[in-house]
């Protein structure tokens, strides 16, 4: 861990996510960002996070690592089989959302496809976004995500206008597979040209399976340092 941080750095990084796993202890995970000139911006946790508790203690990590955002990034397959599975859901997302204002820190969702697929009559993400305080509960997009569901991120933007603090930059392929940024056929320039809509602060380079992460992270810093966007 303390080596990868610090060939991120040297790469040009400022900021990284965590996930769950941060690769040491909190402190030592500290000590590495320190010691290179990075900040944790954001955590994921899965739902099993969110009992108070556990969060409690992620709540506690994330004032040690300086974070600013504690963000829910996965729901597993056997809890969204059916949108009545969404509603205790929501409800700790809500409880979450409230302990993390309490204790200083943004809570967030971080969503996927699935969000974006009819389930019983009605799309996900409405029950998830529109049932949770905005305030409470911002938005990480995930460009990857919005292009394999085909939604227009403008349609999210414009529907919920600066929820969105974070996103994952992220490119997609012609046969619909992970791409390095850069590489693949999202149009970065365009989606991007609403970032103040958006509400955007925190951009992340990410590839969910790539075959060399250092370099795939070069070239997609490259590739955003080279758009223009207005």
């Amino acid at each position: 861990m303390p080596k990868t941080l610090a060939q991120v750095a040297q790469i040009g990084f400022k900021e990284v996510e965590g996930l769950i796993s941060l690769g040491g202890t909190v402190k030592e995970f500290k000590n590495a960002l320190d010691q290179n000139g990075l900040k944790c911006v954001s955590r994921h946790l899965d739902p099993v996070q969110l009992e108070v508790e556990t969060l409690k203690k992620f709540i506690e990590d994330a004032h040690t690592i300086g974070q600013k955002y504690l963000i829910m990034g996965w729901v597993p397959p056997e809890d969204r089989v059916r949108l009545e599975q969404y509603k205790p859901l929501v409800e700790k997302l809500n409880v979450a959302g409230q302990m993390c204002k309490d204790a200083g820190i943004q809570f967030g969702y971080h969503h996927h496809d699935f969000e974006f697929i009819e389930l019983d009559g009605q799309m996900p993400y409405e029950l998830v976004f529109d049932q949770t305080d905005p305030e409470l509960m911002k938005i990480e997009m995930d460009f990857y995500w919005m292009a394999v569901a085909k939604v227009d991120p403008f349609e999210m933007f414009d529907r919920y206008p600066g929820r969105f603090p974070m996103c994952h930059l992220k490119d997609i392929d012609d046969n619909g597979q992970f791409a390095d940024v850069g590489k693949g056929n999202f149009d970065f320039e365009r989606n991007l040209s609403r970032i103040k809509q958006a509400g955007f602060e925190h951009f992340f380079i990410e590839h969910d399976e790539p075959k060399d992460p250092l370099e795939t992270i070069r070239y997609g810093l490259e590739t955003m340092k080279k758009l223009k966007i207005s």
